[in-house]
């Protein structure tokens, strides 16, 4: 009898000893609140934040619809619609203006709260997504097939171009530099330009790796991330020489790197509907850390770099309505 009772607790010990140990899968992001949309069957493609004003701009890119949600509230209070086939947005605080580029080669400006349109920003065609450069006050997006443009974003105008050798793709801008770095769309290589000096100043080839989805930034390793869907992965490189530094396998449909460079993180959407998570070690190397359900087509996505939290936009599905989902660094 005392045999069969003592065979009979290992279950129970084990399964105990499994509780307290860390578990390879565990979620690498908690859950801590939602916000829905309605109905949003379309794609949604970019996610920015209005820190000062609390609101969450959300882009459903296939309706032409922007989303203000207020924060505080937790609830939607204003769409803007018609928007041509937009591309991409980027908030330049300073003069609280809210920046789209569209289909029809235009860059559309808002302000104000609630958003109100001010004169647009003609370019041409062919946009691509925004970003902010809070250094000098300038919005950065590439634009025909070989060029980046610069929106000086104080005067509201287009201010100057970057020439480059290649077609521009997903990019990311150093902050502790003045380097822009740009997939070169069709070609194993990133490009560099220095936003100073307006000028390209040179590229670093990417090996076996092509396609590349998104482009991230760590700048306390001094690491360039990028997710490539040829093959499926991430690979690091040195932000010193371009050299390749390491690779981890990923997602087939990589949406957005997120890097948390003060936690050692990084998240990578994917539009198979999960985040995948990477761990940086000592060394300046990723390994994956741990996976979270989300749902399909979910890839739009943003990070707060002061507090890690993470707000994902996740399309319609299934009868259910669109929303925000509000995640939380696990540790």
């Amino acid at each position: 009898m005392v045999r069969r009772r003592a065979l009979s607790s290992l279950p129970l010990a084990a399964a105990f000893a499994a509780f307290l140990s860390p578990s390879a899968h565990a979620d690498p992001l908690n859950k801590v609140g939602s916000i829905e949309l309605g109905n949003v069957p379309g794609s949604m493609t970019a996610v920015t934040l209005d820190y000062a004003n609390q609101r969450l701009f959300v882009l459903e890119a296939s309706a032409g619809r922007l989303f203000v949600v207020d924060l505080a509230a937790s609830k939607v209070t204003q769409t803007i619609d018609k928007l041509a086939a937009p591309t991409g947005m980027a908030r330049a605080p300073t003069e609280n203006r809210l920046y789209i580029g569209t289909g029809d080669g235009k860059v559309a400006v808002y302000s104000g709260v609630p958003l109100a349109p001010e004169s647009g920003i003609a370019l041409g065609p062919d946009l691509g997504a925004l970003q902010y450069d809070a250094s000098n006050e300038r919005v950065y997006l590439p634009f025909g097939a070989k060029k980046f443009a610069i929106l000086d974003a104080t005067h509201n105008k287009h201010w100057n171009d970057i020439r480059l050798d290649g077609r521009p793709g997903a990019f990311a801008l150093e902050e502790g530099g003045t380097r822009a770095f740009m997939a070169a769309v069709g070609e194993k290589r990133i490009m560099i330009a220095d936003r100073d000096g307006n000028k390209q100043t040179g590229s670093w080839v990417t090996g076996d790796y092509d396609d590349a989805a998104s482009l991230a930034l760590d700048e306390e390793a001094g690491r360039l991330i990028v997710a490539f869907r040829q093959p499926a992965a991430i690979a690091w490189f040195d932000l010193t020489d371009g050299s390749l530094k390491g690779h981890a396998d990923a997602c087939a449909k990589p949406g957005q790197l997120l890097a948390d460079s003060s936690r050692g993180a990084l998240y990578l959407t994917c539009g198979e509907g999960t985040i995948e998570a990477f761990k940086r070690d000592a060394s300046g190397n990723y390994a994956k850390s741990g996976s979270l359900n989300t749902a399909p087509g979910a890839t739009a996505a943003l990070l707060v770099p002061l507090s890690g939290r993470v707000y994902l936009a996740v399309p319609s599905s299934s009868g259910q309505p669109a929303e925000i989902r509000i995640y939380d660094p696990a540790s």
